[in-house]
């Protein structure tokens, strides 16, 4: 059975996944003034705060877990986050994301 930490990490990842992948259909789409790729942008917006919240409401196990709001989040820094996550890869060296 899925514990319930590992569930809300796996629905992050797929969040995240989802605003990657749309990004960059934005950023490829032929005509990017088109009406399409305007409808698909605030689309962008709507799924950028629907993470927002979920980062927001699960933020102490994702932190805790190494995981940082999503690069294009309108959150703003949060000291305990980055402790949270610094002590994570302090603990789990190999896992921090190469720069």
């Amino acid at each position: 059975m899925i514990t319930f930490d590992n569930r809300v990490r796996y629905e992050y990842k797929i969040k995240t996944a989802r605003i990657d992948t749309l990004v960059k259909s934005i950023m490829t789409h032929r005509d990017p003034k088109s009406q399409e790729a305007r409808d698909a942008s605030k689309f962008l917006d709507l799924l950028i705060s629907e993470i927002d919240r979920f980062y927001e409401e699960n933020s102490d196990l994702l932190s805790k877990k190494g995981k940082r709001p999503h690069p294009r989040s309108r959150l703003p820094e949060n000291k305990e986050w980055n402790d949270n996550v610094e002590k994570y890869y302090e603990k789990n060296p190999r896992k921090r994301p190469r720069k």
